[in-house]
């Protein structure tokens, strides 16, 4: 009995691994963090020169929840672009963030990335500052094998140590 229990958890854990390494596009996808790291670089520059409201757009899934600070989460596509459709022009971001870590789940179609974001602003009295803070997103292999995040959030923190 014990033997036909272990057995048929193995039969699954054997089909789930072989089930998720490729996708309904039938090419198989890694599990490397390198390709998140690149795709999350990618996406901080896309924001510094397009603008964010053009970026995260972009990137992200249909399926996207961001969490902004004090702000109740924004839940889908249709929500994200309603809040960044301000008719008054984007521009280049001057939000800059370092992704310092990424992992991918085994089967290649989830992971995440973290790190530091750091955004220069005026406070309210009209002095010039820099905001830092960390973030994490959680992506989602695409079916064409691009990543998108499904969910973005961040906080604000002292200025990192290890960071310029």
């Amino acid at each position: 009995m014990i033997n036909r229990i272990i057995n048929g958890f193995t039969l699954l854990a054997l089909w789930g691994c072989l089930g998720g390494c490729t996708t309904e596009s039938g090419f198989e996808h890694t599990s490397d963090p390198g390709e998140l790291i690149t795709t999350d670089q990618a996406f901080c520059l896309r924001s510094q020169e397009a603008g964010m409201k053009v970026a995260f757009v972009e990137y992200a899934d249909s399926a996207v929840i961001k969490m902004e600070d004090g702000q109740p989460a924004i839940r889908g596509i249709q929500a994200l672009q309603a809040q960044w459709a301000d008719p008054k022009p984007d521009g280049p971001s001057p939000l800059v963030w370092e992704p310092r870590h990424a992992e991918v789940a085994t089967s290649g179609d989830l992971g995440f990335t973290y790190g530091y974001w750091r955004f220069p602003a005026s406070t309210p009295a009209g002095t010039d500052t820099l905001y830092y803070g960390n973030y994490v997103s959680i992506w989602k292999r695409q079916p064409d094998g691009s990543w998108k995040y499904v969910l973005d959030t961040g906080t604000n923190t002292p200025r990192p140590s290890d960071w310029e």
